[in-house]
């Protein structure tokens, strides 16, 4: 018998359009032996979009992210009430989370989706809040001795002359200078004169409460998953074409980086990242899968952070590491399902 799996796009942050790439995605690629996916797009209005019903199997490789003309359900009163009604209209057997960012990744919908008792993908409600303040995750980790890059966290409220001095008396220059629940690398500067830092100051200071600082670390940068029941994934190097460092432009404009997998590394460096990426994902009590990255430094490997809800999309880095071991992108869908739903009541 077949399971109706509501498809979670879109969202309210800064990454909806990613999200609705990699909910199109898992909406095309979702075995219909096995489920029915019912594509769920959340507007940046906070209106939830949805077909009367889910879809047909021949619907299915037709499907576009998007809200379309799809009827929708107001849900601006809903959330002050830990309460939805549009998850009251769609009965489900659970919900494939293809969200990221803000209201997605941050344990919030994990939240709601617990309180209306529908099972979903990826972490659980602490792992994802926990994951997704990387100032949090570097206190969690450093206390297993992980391998971070040093960092300190500055409140705006010194405003931007306050900030740059501080960062700079801190650390010096080069310094990356981030927002701590930022994703998709939006808010990410790497400073390396005292000009750039001022302007990154202001920058920062006029739209965010906190900031991260980090040394700047000279290296390769890696990223590797973790799949629950297949275990650490190949690692990918990632080349950026577009800047400096694996940005926004990087990752989503054609062109933009050069991606790697499996890594061109010793087989010792491989070992030793998966290890990583394992140690990450049991630490912060992650479920399912994610995805950590890394920068390979001449000291060896330091981890940078960590996404619990990686991209979905048939180049997204995740789905290009799972295919190395001989996983189809269906296979993934219908593995990370069965990973999660099997925990959901850890």
């Amino acid at each position: 018998m077949t399971k109706t799996v509501l498809v979670l796009m879109g969202g309210y942050s800064t990454e909806h359009d990613v999200s609705l790439k990699s909910g199109t995605g898992v909406v095309r690629q979702m075995d219909p032996g096995l489920y029915r996916p019912w594509p769920v797009v959340l507007t940046r209005d906070r209106r939830w979009r949805f077909p009367p019903r889910p879809l047909a199997p021949s619907e299915q490789s037709e499907f576009e992210g998007g809200p379309h003309d799809l009827p929708d359900e107001d849900l601006s009163d809903g959330w002050s009430q830990t309460h939805s009604p549009a998850l009251e209209r769609l009965p489900c057997d659970g919900a494939f989370l293809a969200l990221h960012g803000d209201w997605g990744e941050d344990g919030r919908m994990q939240a709601l989706l617990e309180f209306h008792g529908v099972p979903y993908t990826g972490s659980g409600v602490l792992g994802s809040a926990t994951a997704m303040d990387k100032s949090r995750t570097k206190e969690i980790l450093c206390t297993r001795e992980l391998p971070i890059a040093p960092s300190m966290e500055l409140s705006t409220s010194i405003g931007p002359k306050g900030l740059a001095s501080r960062a700079y008396q801190w650390g010096g220059l080069p310094l990356v200078l981030k927002v701590p629940t930022g994703g998709s690398s939006i808010g990410v500067h790497i400073v390396k004169t005292l000009e750039a830092l001022e302007d990154a100051a202001v920058k920062l200071c006029a739209e965010e409460k906190r900031v991260l600082v980090e040394k700047f670390l000279n290296g390769r940068e890696l990223t590797c998953g973790v799949l629950e029941g297949a275990g650490p994934l190949p690692p990918t190097e990632i080349i950026p074409r577009c800047g400096e460092f694996f940005d926004f432009s990087s990752k989503y404009l054609p062109g933009g980086s050069e991606e790697i997998t499996p890594a061109p590394l010793t087989p010792e460096e491989t070992r030793e990242i998966q290890d990583l990426a394992r140690r990450v994902h049991d630490t912060l009590r992650l479920r399912a899968y994610s995805r950590t990255d890394f920068i390979l430094t001449e000291d060896g490997p330091i981890i940078l952070e960590v996404n619990t809800l990686p991209g979905m999309t048939e180049t997204s880095l995740l789905p290009q590491q799972a295919a190395h071991i001989g996983f189809s992108f269906r296979d993934l869908v219908t593995a990370i399902l069965h990973a999660s739903w099997d925990r959901q009541s850890e």
